[in-house]
């Protein structure tokens, strides 16, 4: 044995030292899911859209609609004529008072796609072409006249499919039983990491996912994400502006959104909009002493309120906003870890979890796209 001047020094000791180490496991991978967390979790939709006979993997909601104020004519009509061919007769009711270009006319009759007017009944006559706008500004019905009917809207459904997600846990008998830094059991924390993870891919696939499948014995179910959904309200949102961002809210509104909605923002749109509201004179800011710079996290629109949702997984391109009264996830089987029955030396366990999104009324979101 070879020996040693003293002092003992960590230098001449070649004795095999104990580690200096932390028994707490520091994670930096991202793991959050705040769009989930926005529309009321993994079983926000429940009391949104009160759904009945449950549970299904296809869910499904009704939608309506009031009747349509707008029209169109089917063909031109001289200054001095007393009937209008329009596209869709059902839409008007006698007493209407409509409006094409500047012309208030009143409906005295209406057969099929043929209105009888009063012309120039506010405003000057004048010639209309085929196509030009017809909205319903009002109604003046005369007194004693008879019951007079109007086309009804249809109820409509819509649906999503439920998608399952999975992950298996292998951990040998040996490696189970090992001393460890931070963990006492290896199966139970390596079960706590799936969740996480599943919610991760579960967020990513509500903002990349544009379809829905039933699925088949050889073809998954899969959930459509909000592109699946959203389809009314779409504007350009290359070089955001202020302009631009509330145009797409005011967009949303007049088509029957009342909010508040969500805006759904990958890090640099969201210092885009940070940067133009930031330079506003109407900014509503609380003053604090020792802290410089701004986050915006709602904007207040002339249309409603805008909660505004900082998450890395959104779209670089894209910002939806989507109306919190109509959207929400919904849970057909929670996240659940449960053991499997052993085909070797070692331990198995499963977690898996079932969810579907579902998302009505169309015309009450906005989406932004090819935002620059």
């Amino acid at each position: 044995m070879a020996a040693f001047d003293q002092p003992v020094t960590t230098y001449s000791d070649a004795t095999p030292q104990k580690r200096v180490i932390t028994d707490v496991i520091s994670l930096i991978d991202p793991s959050d899911a705040p769009a989930i967390d926005a529309l009321g979790g993994l079983d926000g939709a429940s009391g949104k859209f009160r759904f009945v006979n449950e549970p299904g993997t296809k869910m499904e909601w009704l939608e309506d609609t009031l009747g349509a104020l707008t029209g169109s004519m089917a063909a031109s009509a001289t200054s001095t004529a007393t009937s209008l061919t329009v596209t869709d007769g059902s839409n008007y009711q006698v007493g209407h008072i409509i409006r094409i270009d500047s012309e208030d006319i009143w409906v005295s009759a209406v057969s099929t796609n043929t209105l009888t007017v009063t012309r120039n009944f506010g405003g000057t006559a004048a010639t209309h072409a085929s196509d030009d706008t017809i909205t319903i500004i009002g109604m003046a019905r005369l007194e004693g006249a008879e019951s007079s009917t109007i086309g009804l809207t249809d109820r409509t459904t819509n649906s999503n499919y439920t998608q399952i997600l999975h992950k298996e846990i292998k951990v040998t008998r040996t490696h189970s039983q090992l001393a460890q830094y931070g963990i006492s059991d290896e199966m139970a924390y390596q079960g706590d990491k799936v969740v996480p993870e599943l919610m991760r891919l579960l967020e990513r696939h509500f903002y990349y996912n544009t379809v829905s499948k039933a699925g088949s014995a050889t073809a998954p179910r899969v959930m459509g994400g909000y592109r699946a959904f959203v389809t009314d309200n779409t504007l350009s949102g290359a070089s955001l502006t202020q302009a631009k961002f509330e145009d797409a809210v005011q967009k949303a509104y007049e088509d029957g959104g009342y909010g508040p909605w969500v805006g759904l923002c990958a890090p640099d749109n969201y210092q885009k909009i940070k940067n133009f509201y930031d330079t506003s004179t109407m900014l509503q800011v609380d003053r604090t002493e020792t802290t410089v710079g701004m986050v915006i996290t709602q904007v207040l629109t002339p249309f409603g309120t805008v909660n505004l949702i900082l998450d890395r997984w959104a779209i670089a391109t894209e910002i939806p906003l989507l109306d919190v009264n109509h959207i929400g996830f919904k849970t057909y089987y929670p996240f659940t870890q449960e053991p499997l029955a052993k085909t070797g030396d070692y331990d198995r366990s499963e977690v898996v979890g079932e969810f579907s999104l579902c998302i009505r009324q169309d015309k009450a979101h906005a989406l932004l796209t090819g935002v620059s």
